[in-house]
């Protein structure tokens, strides 16, 4: 049930929403600087970046975190 709540936080609370669109918004410019050119150095440095942001968002509302990161894993935070 505190999971339902807590996704449901992101949807109902404009400061939470506001915090979590702000860190979305960084990581998607982190990736929109990707190319097809872009090295494995600089794609790995991006993962590195996205899961930051993924930690921060998690620290905000675990739940929107969770679903929406598939690609990190949050073993070590639970």
């Amino acid at each position: 049930m505190q999971n339902e709540k807590t996704i449901t936080n992101y949807y109902s609370n404009k400061k939470i929403r506001a915090r979590i669109d702000k860190l979305l918004h960084k990581n998607s410019l982190i990736h929109s600087a990707l190319g097809t050119d872009s090295t494995q150095e600089e794609k790995d440095e991006a993962l590195k970046r996205t899961q930051t942001i993924a930690y921060e968002i998690y620290e905000i509302c675990p739940a929107f975190a969770i679903s929406n990161f598939l690609e990190v894993s949050f073993k070590e935070v639970l």
